[in-house]
């Protein structure tokens, strides 16, 4: 890690254009190659020494990745020029990444004075210093770009989907059969499912408020009782969750280690990033101890039942 300041979105972009260039003079070099080899002639003609060569898809690719990059701090940039009077301003604010606006993790932060949905990349917010801190995907599929030197302060589950099925075997299938399956109608036992584990979610909001709750610890119990609920509805009508296939072709059944840990694939993972200057800031501190207390513990499963 180098000693500028990770913060500072200005030396980030330094070194973005820096590494663009260094790419295009790669790319150039090697498209060049065959030029100078072989001329103008098709591959497989008198005189050639062989095929062209093509730039790398490699080098291609870490191009276009860091010119999105790039792009987005860009943006972050000259949206907070009206917005952000000041880097005070910006470290004291919380933003909410694509899709995490309804999740129980916002939930438990979006009365904290500071919290906002991102305008653009939430993480590149952080970057550009329009904002302190930031909530993201990271699992399944991350929806952020972000930037060297943001600090994770956390990386929680928050809920996770799978398919139930009737009998004891576990059938291991991909990712998108299950997401296929979720899209269907809902069966007869799906909207039973999911009727129990809402009805299990509000009562343990009333006893938690009737108890003078926190809202964290309020959410923590409504999830663990959607957790148990779930897996009480499973075991009475003789339903498994079915294993998903990971990205390295191990099936992973969605138990509570699985889950809690992030290793069962279809888990909805989010992280606390924030800037180094202002992971002690008083907003950011008391969303980390929030989205602990709220997070923690059970982790409940909205599945789908095969069949009728």
């Amino acid at each position: 890690m180098s000693d500028e300041q990770p913060g500072d979105v200005r030396d980030t972009l330094s070194g973005l254009e820096q590494r663009l260039r260094e790419i295009e003079g790669d790319l150039r070099s090697s498209a060049a190659e065959p030029k100078a080899a072989a001329g103008n002639q098709d591959s497989g003609g008198p005189g050639n020494n062989g095929p062209r060569k093509r730039p790398s898809g490699l080098l291609t690719a870490g191009l276009g990745a860091a010119a999105v990059l790039a792009l987005v701090l860009i943006a972050a940039i000259a949206s907070s020029s009206g917005n952000a009077p000041n880097s005070t301003a910006g470290s004291s604010q919380l933003v909410l990444g694509a899709g995490v606006a309804n999740s129980d993790g916002a939930l438990v932060i979006s009365k904290l004075s500071g919290v906002r949905a991102a305008r653009g990349d939430a993480a590149a917010e952080a970057c550009a210093g329009t904002a302190g801190a930031a909530l993201v995907i990271v699992q399944p599929a991350p929806r952020t770009v972000g930037c060297a030197g943001l600090q994770q302060l956390l990386t929680m589950t928050v809920s996770a989907t799978a398919i139930a099925e009737r009998g004891g075997s576990r059938r291991c299938l991909s990712a998108a059969q299950v997401t296929s399956r979720l899209r269907r109608p809902a069966s007869r036992l799906t909207r039973q499912r999911a009727s129990h584990v809402l009805k299990a979610r509000q009562d343990a909001a009333m006893k938690a408020k009737t108890a003078g709750a926190s809202a964290a610890a309020s959410l923590n119990a409504q999830r663990r009782a959607a957790a148990v609920s779930g897996a009480k509805f499973d075991s009475v009508n003789h339903l498994s969750l079915a294993k998903v296939r990971n990205a390295t072709g191990a099936c992973v059944a969605p138990s509570d280690v699985a889950l809690r840990s992030g290793a069962y694939p279809l888990s909805l993972r989010v992280a606390l990033l924030a800037r180094p200057d202002s992971a002690l800031n008083a907003n950011v501190t008391e969303a980390e101890a929030k989205l602990r207390i709220a997070l923690s513990g059970a982790v409940p499963v909205e599945a789908a039942v095969a069949g009728r």
